[in-house]
This record gives structure tokens, sequence and C-alpha cells, in this order.
């Protein structure tokens, strides 16, 4: 059958009811409680109490999510939603006000081009996701909603361990019909291991208007620049005589990361809605590997558009058709050992049909798909295309006041990446490499009081076809047989008052090769247990403090599929922040990995990417 993936719908330790936080779970905003699948939802109050200084920092802990990093201060990470190990990050999907982030290469999300000051949430939807949001979206979506412009400003500093320095700024303006904002940052460390520096300059803006009652126009951009060292992988003989050393002292990367992008929103009736979004992005990645003699170049510039339309009939007993395209047009080049000029091309149509009461008592819903992606590599003249279609069919239902059901099943879909197709070194095209398809089925219950909230979930995703580095070929190919991934998670929250405001979560995933020449071995690089725990106090009007535990299970390491080496060590962090505000000042202390835990979430062939040990941040802000 399928996998039972388990996820929950955590208000990050919020007590008030899920039913009155909305969330985009299905690509408009609606009760929380509506969806068919767990939500994970990280507000605001949350994210800026943590004083992290990137998204990443934000996602460790959080139920059903592995962060894996091989820089030591978060720059180079990959977040693994759902239990996929080694491609976690190539099976999420990852929105800005729903701008697709994911890169079409290997290269992932870019995290730190983020920046968190301008987050207003964090909605972690759990399990396949490809009806609404497209290939790539198997393990779940992470939407990231940024803050409407407001009036005023605010100027930040900071610094802290490995010689850290950060600033940021923002100003805008509200006349109630245009709003403004502009916002620069800036952030510099040296880094826990020697060549682990890094040094990033984020510059943005963002405006929209209401032009009358029923249209709204917008536009945002922003302007990436990062440069960061590569420190490379120890042995454990290495890492016995100096964790922090480099085994690769002079390679490094660079970025240059840039996108527009803006829209129109039009209430043309009580019942109908239109958004026509689109925008333009060029990201250019530069690596030097002075350690291998190599250098790689890639230049992606993709432009896309989206059109949306929502139909609501609005009675008592309520139809919604949401109905829509993603269609993105990316052209680029890719320059190592061998280089071609690449063109790819993805084209989206979706549709999800809801019927709900308008007392929230249930919602079911059901939706199809048909993507399209025409990937061209001139160097060798290759052409490869390919249409699929996914499916979705859910339903929540209120069983009591307190108690709700949510299940769902659907079909998932991935396409492979543009370096999984092509080798950098060889100059050759895979075309025997296929498209991942899975089935999905999950069920949760969530149970709600005033103060405290319980939800228990599981969730099977079984997939055909799975895109895996092959450890026998040295290549990217698709698994011959079935794999299946299972995930339990029992998530929580209790606000007892202001001085014992508790939360926390325990995923349990297995994910296994259930036939083929790894038949029965377990998927690596995924754990099997992971906790999260959280403690926040209010010890009066001014100050705060956050305590935060973090459990990661032991793995078998990346690429041993056989399960014969040795596993990478499970391990438990503990971090800690405290928070004083008086009047539009905010002063702040955390410390990271209290413990000065010596650990690695990384690792490969018995070789390891050392993670920071204690560090300690501080900084103050004025709002104005």
């Amino acid at each position: 059958m399928a996998a039972m993936a388990v996820c929950s719908t955590t208000a990050a330790a919020q007590d008030e009811n899920l039913g009155t936080i909305d969330v985009t779970s299905s690509r408009v905003e609606s009760p929380s409680i509506t969806s068919s699948k767990p939500v994970t939802v990280i507000d605001r109050k949350t994210i800026e109490a943590s004083h992290a200084q990137n998204i990443v920092d934000v996602l460790k802990g959080q139920a059903n999510i592995v962060v894996r990093d091989t820089s030591g201060v978060g720059a180079k990470s990959q977040v693994d939603l759902g239990g996929f190990g080694e491609t976690g990050s190539s099976n999420n999907v990852v929105l800005v006000d729903g701008r697709r982030v994911n890169s079409p290469d290997l290269s992932g999300t870019d995290w730190t081009q983020i920046p968190v000051d301008q987050i207003e949430r964090i909605e972690i939807v759990h399990g396949g996701g490809s009806v609404l949001y497209g290939e790539g979206a198997v393990g779940g979506v992470i939407n990231i909603i940024t803050r409407i412009p407001e009036a005023g400003g605010s100027i930040s500093l900071g610094g802290g361990s490995f010689g850290e320095l950060s600033a940021r700024t923002r100003i805008g303006s509200d006349s109630e019909k245009t709003r403004l904002e502009m916002n620069l940052s800036g952030l510099s460390t040296k880094g826990y291991r020697d060549n682990s520096f890094f040094d990033r300059f984020d510059a943005g803006a963002r405006a929209e208007a209401d032009l009358t009652p029923e249209i709204n126009v917008h536009i945002s951009g922003n302007h990436h620049k990062d440069r960061a060292g590569l420190p490379g992988q120890l042995s454990l003989a290495q890492m016995t005589m100096n964790r922090r050393q480099a085994s690769s002292p002079n390679d490094f990367s660079k970025t240059t990361d840039s996108f527009v992008d803006g829209g129109i929103s039009l209430t043309a009736s009580r019942h109908l809605d239109v958004n026509l979004d689109g925008g333009y992005r060029q990201r250019n990645t530069h690596a030097d590997f002075v350690s291998f003699g190599s250098v790689t170049d890639i230049i992606i510039r993709t432009r896309s558009i989206r059109p949306k339309m929502v139909y609501s009939t609005g009675n008592a007993l309520n139809l919604k058709l949401i109905a829509g395209a993603d269609i993105d047009d990316s052209h680029g080049d890719m320059r190592s050992f061998s280089s071609t000029v690449i063109s790819r091309k993805r084209h989206g149509y979706y549709g999800l049909l809801e019927l709900s009461d308008d007392k929230q008592r249930f919602n079911i819903s059901g939706g199809a798909r048909s993507e399209d992606v025409q990937t061209t590599f001139k160097a060798t003249g290759d052409h490869l295309s390919d249409r699929i279609g996914t499916w979705q069919l859910g339903a929540s239902v209120g069983l009591t006041d307190h108690l709700r059901l949510r299940a769902n099943a659907s079909r998932s879909l991935r396409f492979p990446l543009l370096d999984e197709y092509f080798s950098l070194f060889f100059g050759t095209v895979d075309t025997t490499i296929l498209p991942q398809t899975g089935r999905h089925y999950s069920t949760s219950l969530h149970y709600d009081l005033d103060h405290a909230w319980l939800e228990l979930s599981l969730s099977r995703a079984n997939l055909n076809q799975e895109i895996f580095f092959n450890p026998l070929t040295f290549s990217n190919d698709n698994y011959p047989d079935k794999t299946r991934h299972d995930v339990l998670m029992l998530s929580g929250a209790w606000n007892a008052g202001d001085l014992l405001q508790l939360s926390g979560n325990y995923t349990y995933a297995r994910a296994l090769f259930r036939g083929g020449v790894f038949a029965g071995k377990t998927i690596p690089a995924v754990p099997v247990d992971r906790l999260g725990m959280g403690w926040k106090a209010d010890w009066n009007h001014h100050f705060s403090t956050k305590l935060n535990l973090t459990y990661v299970g032991s793995s078998f390491q990346i690429s041993d599929q056989s399960n014969t080496g040795a596993k990478l060590a499970s391990y438990l962090l503990l971090d800690v922040v405290g928070n004083y505000h008086w009047q539009g000042i905010d002063m702040f202390a955390r410390i990271d990995n209290l413990t000065n835990r010596k650990y690695s979430n990384y690792a490969a062939y018995n070789f390891f990417y050392p993670a920071a040990g204690i560090a300690v941040h501080g900084g103050a802000s004025y709002r104005f």
C-alpha cells in the first residue's frame, strides 16, 4: 500500500485555537482546521523571540524536519521534510509569498537569502502536495509569508562567537491605500571551522497599493550576495586531532541571486477572486574547488507566471473552486570540467474543488494537476520531455467541538534536476533517468482545548522510481523497486500561564527499500527518532526566556544503502535565549549548543562535517 508520514498541525507553542489561524495550505487563506493535511505554523512572535540569524535556525527541532549543515554556520544547509535522507532538499517545495525558490539544480534552496526579520509566518504543510504546488512537493511544502509593509522602521546590531557581526535596518510607510517598505541586512562570520567564513548582504523592497476596493497591485524584489568558505570533510582521525581544521583550506563559493516579483489581485464579485502574479529571477553561483583543481559556474535565469482563480458560492453549504497554472521558463549555463547551455520549461495546470459548511464542521476536497517539463541540453543535443498527472482527495471532519479527524490520499511527482541528468564531470546526459512518482496516505487526530492542543498523525508514502545517488554506479539513478517512507508524529502545546508555556513533538520515521538489491535496508541519513521540546517564560512585561531541546537519533551515513558501515551518532542539543524589551528597544542574548556537544549532522563514507560547538550571540534593536 502506501506510506504514512506522521505530521501535526502546530502553532509553535501558541495557546490559541488553530481554527482562528489562517493558512494557505490550499493556496488560498482559510482556517487551518479545514486542511486535510497536518500544518505546522510558526508565527511572527515565535520567530522574533528566537532571534535566529536564518530560517534554518527556526526550523531546527520542528516536527518531521531534519537539518543537515556542511558549513557549521548554516550557510549550506539541507532541510529534509518527511525523511528522504540525502535527497531531502529535492523532495520538498519552498515558497516565499507563493513564489517558488527551489533551484532547478542540486544546489537546492538558499536559506540565507530570506531575511528572518521580514517573515510574518512559516507554514509547513506535511505530505505530498503535487496537485497544488507541482513537482517536487513529495515530503511537503514550506511556505514563507513575508510581512505587509508597515509604517516606521527599525535598526538592529548584533554579534557573537566566531567573529560574527550582523546589522539590519528597515523603513516603511503606510498611507492606508499605499504601503512601501525597504530593508538592508548583512552578516559576517569567520565560522566555527577554518575556512568556514560566511559573508552575506541583502537589499530588498516591497510596495503595494489598493487602486480600488476591488483591485490591489503589488511588487517586491531583493538582491542577495554571499561568499562562503568550503572547509571540506574530515576523517575520524582528523576529527580527533582537530575537529575545527579544514581539509580544503582554499575552497570557496560565491552567489548572486536577484529577483523581482509582482502581480495584481482582483475581487471581481462577491464570489470570484482572480490573481495574476509573475516574476523574474537570476541566480549566479561560482564554486572554486582548489583542492580538486576545478571551478564550477552555474547561471540560471527564470521567468515565471502564476495565474489563479478562486470561485466560492458563499452559501451555508459552500462550494469553492481553486484553479490556476504555474509556468516557469528557465535558461542558463552550466560550466565545470564540461559545459552546456540549458533550457527547462515547466507548465503545470491544476484545479481543486472543496465542499464545506459555514460552521467549519467538515471540509471535503479533491483535485488534479497536469504537469509538463521539457529540458534541453545544447552541448549534447538532448531534449527530454515528460507529462505526468497527479491527484488528491482529502477530508477534515469535526467529530466533536474539540476533536477533529483529517485524512488525505494523493499522488506525488518529482522530475530529475538539471545536474541529475547532466554530468558536469563527463559532459554526458543520462536520458534513462525517469520521473519519480508516489502514492501518499495520511490521517491525523487533533484535540483542541482553550489553552492546549494535541495531535497524532500517521502517513505513508510508497514511491516508484525514487531518484537517488547510486554508490554502485556512482551516478544518479532511479531505484528499480519500490521504496516506503512511514512517519508517526505526536505534537502538542500547553499554555499553563506566563511562566509555563510548553511545546513538544516526537517523530518516528522509517524509510525502507522494499525490493531490489537493497531490499529491507534502511534509506541512509533518515534518523528513526527525533524529539523537540520548548519552554517559554514571560517573567514580566519586559523580560522573557526560551529554552529549546532538540534530539536527533542515529542514522546510516549518506550512500550507505547496504547498511554495513558505522552509523552517524545521535545528538542532543540545548539552546537558550533571553530577551529584554523596553519601549522601542529590544536586547537579547542567545546560547546555542549550551552543553558544547561535539557532533556532526552530515557524514558520508566515514568522512564528517563537524557542527559548531557552543556559540554565544547577542544584540539590540530599536523600533521607531
